[in-house]
Protein backbone atom coordinates (compact mmCIF):
# COMPACT_ATOMS: atom_id res chain seq x y z
CA UNK A 1 0.00 0.00 0.00
CA UNK A 2 1.13 3.16 -0.79
CA UNK A 3 1.86 6.17 1.66
CA UNK A 4 -0.56 9.23 0.94
CA UNK A 5 2.50 11.01 0.17
CA UNK A 6 3.71 8.86 -2.11
CA UNK A 7 0.55 8.58 -3.64
CA UNK A 8 0.43 12.10 -4.18
CA UNK A 9 3.16 12.01 -5.67
CA UNK A 10 3.14 9.38 -7.80
CA UNK A 11 -0.57 11.16 -8.92
CA UNK A 12 0.74 13.93 -9.99
CA UNK A 13 3.75 12.27 -11.80
CA UNK A 14 1.50 10.28 -14.23
CA UNK A 15 -1.52 13.41 -14.68
CA UNK A 16 1.01 15.05 -16.81
CA UNK A 17 2.29 12.42 -19.17
CA UNK A 18 1.46 12.26 -22.67
CA UNK A 19 0.73 15.47 -22.63
CA UNK A 20 2.05 18.66 -24.29
CA UNK A 21 4.91 19.55 -22.67
CA UNK A 22 4.50 23.68 -21.86
CA UNK A 23 7.15 25.56 -23.58
CA UNK A 24 10.01 27.64 -21.44
CA UNK A 25 12.26 30.63 -22.35
CA UNK A 26 15.01 30.93 -20.19
CA UNK A 27 18.34 32.13 -20.14
CA UNK A 28 21.83 29.76 -19.53
CA UNK A 29 24.08 30.63 -16.63
CA UNK A 30 26.37 31.61 -19.73
CA UNK A 31 23.66 34.24 -20.91
CA UNK A 32 21.97 32.28 -23.84
CA UNK A 33 18.93 31.88 -24.69
CA UNK A 34 17.38 28.62 -24.66
CA UNK A 35 13.91 27.77 -25.60
CA UNK A 36 12.66 24.49 -25.26
CA UNK A 37 9.91 24.82 -28.50
CA UNK A 38 13.29 25.13 -30.48
CA UNK A 39 14.51 22.04 -29.08
CA UNK A 40 11.15 19.84 -30.33
CA UNK A 41 12.21 16.86 -32.43
CA UNK A 42 14.43 15.91 -29.75
CA UNK A 43 14.36 14.14 -26.53
CA UNK A 44 15.08 16.86 -24.05
CA UNK A 45 15.42 15.81 -20.49
CA UNK A 46 14.54 18.92 -17.89
CA UNK A 47 15.94 18.26 -14.61
CA UNK A 48 14.54 20.69 -11.21
CA UNK A 49 17.35 21.65 -9.03
CA UNK A 50 19.07 23.49 -6.68
CA UNK A 51 22.31 23.66 -5.10
CA UNK A 52 21.67 23.30 -1.42
CA UNK A 53 19.43 20.40 -1.86
CA UNK A 54 21.44 17.40 -1.36
CA UNK A 55 19.30 14.45 -3.62
CA UNK A 56 19.76 17.19 -6.09
CA UNK A 57 23.87 17.15 -6.12
CA UNK A 58 23.78 13.71 -5.71
CA UNK A 59 21.33 13.26 -8.76
CA UNK A 60 23.61 15.65 -11.45
CA UNK A 61 26.86 13.36 -11.89
CA UNK A 62 24.74 10.78 -13.70
CA UNK A 63 22.50 13.70 -15.58
CA UNK A 64 26.16 15.71 -16.37
CA UNK A 65 27.26 11.79 -18.02
CA UNK A 66 23.93 11.43 -19.95
CA UNK A 67 24.69 15.29 -21.11
CA UNK A 68 28.22 14.60 -22.30
CA UNK A 69 27.22 10.77 -23.84
CA UNK A 70 27.52 11.89 -27.64
CA UNK A 71 25.99 8.89 -29.08
CA UNK A 72 22.70 9.82 -27.03
CA UNK A 73 23.59 13.32 -28.15
CA UNK A 74 23.70 12.23 -31.76
CA UNK A 75 20.27 10.31 -31.67
CA UNK A 76 18.58 13.55 -30.35
CA UNK A 77 19.09 13.91 -26.25
CA UNK A 78 19.34 17.07 -24.86
CA UNK A 79 19.73 17.79 -21.00
CA UNK A 80 18.98 20.85 -19.33
CA UNK A 81 19.66 21.37 -15.59
CA UNK A 82 16.77 23.83 -14.48
CA UNK A 83 18.70 25.86 -11.25
CA UNK A 84 15.66 26.75 -8.94
CA UNK A 85 15.94 30.60 -7.67
CA UNK A 86 19.72 30.98 -6.09
CA UNK A 87 21.27 33.32 -9.16
CA UNK A 88 23.83 32.63 -11.75
CA UNK A 89 26.67 32.53 -9.72
CA UNK A 90 25.79 30.12 -7.46
CA UNK A 91 25.17 27.58 -10.10
CA UNK A 92 28.04 28.10 -12.37
CA UNK A 93 30.50 28.16 -9.51
CA UNK A 94 28.59 24.56 -8.09
CA UNK A 95 28.53 22.83 -11.66
CA UNK A 96 32.11 24.57 -12.40
CA UNK A 97 33.91 23.37 -9.09
CA UNK A 98 32.28 20.39 -9.98
CA UNK A 99 32.87 19.45 -13.15
CA UNK A 100 29.60 19.01 -14.50
CA UNK A 101 29.27 19.17 -18.35
CA UNK A 102 25.64 20.36 -18.10
CA UNK A 103 23.38 22.87 -20.29
CA UNK A 104 21.77 25.01 -16.82
CA UNK A 105 19.23 27.24 -17.18
CA UNK A 106 18.02 29.38 -14.97
CA UNK A 107 14.57 29.58 -12.51
CA UNK A 108 14.96 32.97 -10.75
CA UNK A 109 11.82 33.73 -10.10
CA UNK A 110 10.10 30.15 -10.13
CA UNK A 111 8.08 30.75 -12.87
CA UNK A 112 9.32 27.10 -14.54
CA UNK A 113 8.74 25.41 -11.40
CA UNK A 114 5.32 26.65 -11.30
CA UNK A 115 4.84 25.73 -15.04
CA UNK A 116 5.78 22.19 -14.60
CA UNK A 117 3.59 21.87 -11.16
CA UNK A 118 6.79 20.98 -9.67
CA UNK A 119 6.33 20.48 -5.63
CA UNK A 120 10.02 19.07 -4.92
CA UNK A 121 13.28 18.94 -6.08
CA UNK A 122 14.73 17.08 -7.88
CA UNK A 123 12.21 16.80 -10.24
CA UNK A 124 13.31 15.44 -14.21
CA UNK A 125 11.18 15.35 -16.69
CA UNK A 126 11.55 13.36 -19.90
CA UNK A 127 9.97 15.35 -23.26
CA UNK A 128 9.38 13.38 -25.96
CA UNK A 129 10.67 13.86 -29.88
CA UNK A 130 6.98 15.23 -30.25
CA UNK A 131 6.76 17.57 -27.23
CA UNK A 132 4.43 15.47 -24.73
CA UNK A 133 5.73 15.02 -21.54
CA UNK A 134 6.96 11.15 -21.34
CA UNK A 135 8.23 10.52 -17.72
CA UNK A 136 8.43 12.53 -14.67
CA UNK A 137 10.95 11.34 -10.92
CA UNK A 138 10.10 13.02 -8.42
CA UNK A 139 13.21 12.56 -6.05
CA UNK A 140 16.64 10.74 -6.33
CA UNK A 141 17.08 7.55 -5.01
CA UNK A 142 20.45 6.44 -6.38
CA UNK A 143 20.64 3.75 -8.74
CA UNK A 144 17.51 3.27 -9.06
CA UNK A 145 16.65 6.31 -9.95
CA UNK A 146 19.69 6.57 -12.66
CA UNK A 147 18.22 3.22 -14.08
CA UNK A 148 14.79 4.57 -13.79
CA UNK A 149 15.57 7.70 -16.27
CA UNK A 150 17.40 5.82 -18.73
CA UNK A 151 15.07 3.38 -19.06
CA UNK A 152 13.10 6.30 -20.28
CA UNK A 153 15.44 8.07 -22.14
CA UNK A 154 16.19 5.12 -24.45
CA UNK A 155 11.70 4.22 -24.53
CA UNK A 156 11.51 8.24 -25.92
CA UNK A 157 14.61 7.96 -28.06
CA UNK A 158 12.98 5.21 -29.41
CA UNK A 159 9.92 6.66 -30.69
CA UNK A 160 9.88 8.70 -33.52
CA UNK A 161 8.78 12.38 -34.31
CA UNK A 162 5.35 13.21 -35.10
Amino acid sequence: MLSPLLAMVVASCTETANKPAPDLSLKTIDNQNIKLSDLKGKVVVLNFWATWCPPCRESLPNLAKLSADSSLANRGLKVIAIHASQGADKAKGYVEDNHLPLTVALDLDGSAEQTYKVDGIPTTIVIGRDGTIQHTIVGFGGKETEDELNAAIEKALSQPAS
